[in-house]
């Protein structure tokens, strides 16, 4: 939910002659955003590719408390979730496993895609600049996300040594649920070794409103008025990273720490009984998730200065995730999802006139959720994918190709093991009209295999004993014979863009 109201302030750190040159930065032509998701040196205006973009200002004003309504501005994109702590994004009206959000080209590895309560693991207010990839642009980072991607990009793993120390602190504050966030960035570095800490500290108390929370709240005499009740959350997180620069790249590591602690509205797991006697408004206990994650990343970038390749790099990321699901502050059922994720990429220099980056991605993840509400089992998936995204210039005209082959094997205890072969298929042309005009069209065939959730959720038990979902009162029953799901995208794109001394505005039609 948006703020009511929300003051925000930084306080940049500056030392020595960063500060002068901070000054005359202003008088500057601004930069345009170079693409990071999409590894081809590009930017948005370059590429047919439909990707939206959120940096610099505008992120700093737009950021929110989840990565969902830090996105909930733009057409095509919305929030869902059961409580203002979680905020899932939504993209053309996909969300849960047909999108994915990445940290920094990397799975969140969270458990956001089993149920709409659970939150993303990933702290907008962090984030250096944001984006948004739908349709081709997609298989990069797996058929699965057939509705979309959304890429969360910080510094924890710096690729320069800057000048001198920067860094920033911000304050923010909501009043529409009395929410103060504090944040702080530090970059720093010597020689040829950079380094970077940042923490963010957030708490919330329950939404404000007017009126009664209830719709029937003449059940309940002592219906409280004024206030959401259980939508109160406390989040903080730290991350510090290093970096090793040398002449043709980088090596750099980085660890973060998550703590998010939120309540479940009660709207979303209550029941109504009647007695034969009297009406009884009778409310489940009180839902709240206890999230914790641990991540490591490791990256590092080489170029080869060779006539064949012009960069390589390289991503893994090693996650410990878990939320416990507190039902009248027991732990009803822990969540797991222990993840390591390995993605390689390689950019080739111009061949024949095509200009590309080919790239192998394996991820294997052990899943389980144990308690009361244990209706999914435990299980073990590994994933093989391999990505190709080619282009080709020709006068006015640029034309992309790309195409992605996954492997996916599920091996869930008690239950026969399952694999499934995908392939994305994608073609994108690009029209420069003029400086300011182009005109783009893309097209994509996504196919993705069906997840556990989808394949095994109360698939050991019979009609009448299925296990409820008591945060959402949801029953979910799945189907072992599920097969592929396809997608197929059409996105046409007109491009005007403006340019000033200080700034860069392009305006997508």
């Amino acid at each position: 939910m948006k703020n009511l109201f929300s003051q925000a302030c930084s306080l940049l750190l500056c030392v020595g002659p960063w500060s002068q040159t901070a000054l005359f930065a202003e008088s500057q032509p601004a930069l345009e955003h170079v693409l990071v998701s999409v590894p081809l040196h590009r930017t948005e205006a370059e590429t047919a590719l439909p990707v939206t973009i959120l940096t610099g200002a505008e992120l700093q004003q737009r950021v929110a408390g989840t990565i969902g309504e830090t996105l909930n501005y733009a057409p095509g994109l919305s929030s869902s979730s059961f409580g203002p702590a979680v905020g899932q994004p939504v993209i053309r009206g996909q969300q849960g496993a047909r999108v994915t959000v990445l940290s920094n080209s990397t799975s969140s590895a969270d458990a956001s895609n089993i149920s709409a309560d659970h939150a993303v693991s990933v702290e907008p207010v962090l984030a250096e600049s944001i984006e948004v990839l739908r349709g081709p642009s997609t298989l990069l980072y797996g058929g699965g996300a057939i509705g979309g991607v959304v890429n969360v990009i910080d510094q924890r793993i710096p690729v320069a040594v800057p000048e001198a120390v920067t860094g920033a602190m911000e304050l923010r504050h909501g009043s529409v649920n009395d929410e103060n966030t504090a944040v702080f960035k530090v970059l720093t570095g010597s020689d040829n070794i950079a380094f970077y800490v940042d923490g963010m500290y957030r708490d919330s108390n329950d939404l404000e409103i007017s009126g009664a929370a209830h719709a029937d709240a003449e059940h309940d005499a002592d219906e409280v008025t004024g206030f959401i009740a259980n939508t109160d959350a406390q989040t903080h997180a730290f991350t510090s990273g290093a970096s090793y620069i040398f002449e043709n790249g980088f090596i750099g590591i980085a660890v973060s720490r998550l703590k998010n602690q939120y309540g479940i509205p009660a709207g979303a797991h209550e029941h109504e009984h009647e007695d034969e006697h009297e009406d009884e408004y009778e409310e489940e206990e009180t839902v709240r998730i206890d999230l914790e994650q641990t991540r490591y990343d490791l990256r590092a970038d080489y170029h080869p200065q060779s006539t064949l390749i012009d960069q390589l790099r390289w991503y893994s990321t090693y996650s410990d995730y878990k939320h416990d699901e507190l039902e009248g502050g027991e732990v009803g059922t822990r969540w797991r999802n222990d993840s390591w994720e390995n993605r390689v990429e390689v950019l080739h220099q111009p061949v024949a006139g095509w200009h590309g980056v080919v790239g192998l991605q394996t991820k294997n993840t052990d899943f389980s959720a144990v308690g009361d509400e244990s209706y999914i089992p435990e299980t073990t998936i590994k994933n093989y994918g391999f990505f190709m995204v080619e282009d080709f210039h020709r006068g006015d005209w640029l034309y992309e190709l790309g195409a992605r082959v996954d492997y996916e094997k599920l091996s869930p205890e008690g239950e026969a093991e399952q694999s499934f072969n995908s392939v994305s298929l994608s073609a994108s042309a690009l029209w420069q009209i003029s400086t300011q005009w182009s005109l783009g069209v893309a097209l994509s065939q996504s196919e993705r295999a069906p997840v556990v959730e989808e394949l095994y959720s109360n698939s050991a038990n019979m009609l009448g004993g299925y296990i409820e979902h008591v945060a959402t009162g949801s029953i979910e029953v799945g189907d072992a014979q599920l097969q592929r799901e396809q997608a197929n995208n059409i996105d046409l794109t007109l491009n005007y863009k403006i340019r000033c001394d200080r700034c860069v505005l392009n305006i997508v039609l």
